[in-house]
């Protein structure tokens, strides 16, 4: 994942989904979907942390997932229950 400057795109961008202590990583996100970077299986209304680090500057908010995610499943949508 990358993030436009006027002077190129950041250094270092990253994200992950933490769901019941599990760590999934971001191929990419924005302000209603999140695409998963591993296959995983997450029940319908499951609740997480969504973290994306920009260049050492850490952003999070609580998400839900109203679908869940099915296994091979690779975008989701999801909603912000309480941005951080």
């Amino acid at each position: 994942m990358g993030r436009h400057h006027e002077d190129g795109y950041s250094a270092s961008v990253e994200g992950f989904l933490v769901v019941r202590g599990h760590r999934f990583r971001l191929a990419k996100t924005n302000d209603r979907s999140l695409t998963l970077a591993v296959s995983c299986e997450l029940p319908p209304g499951s609740e997480g942390e969504l973290i994306v680090t920009i260049d050492g500057h850490r952003m999070s908010r609580l998400v839900t997932i109203p679908s869940g995610v099915a296994l091979g499943q690779s975008t989701v949508n999801y909603t912000v229950a309480a941005p951080f």
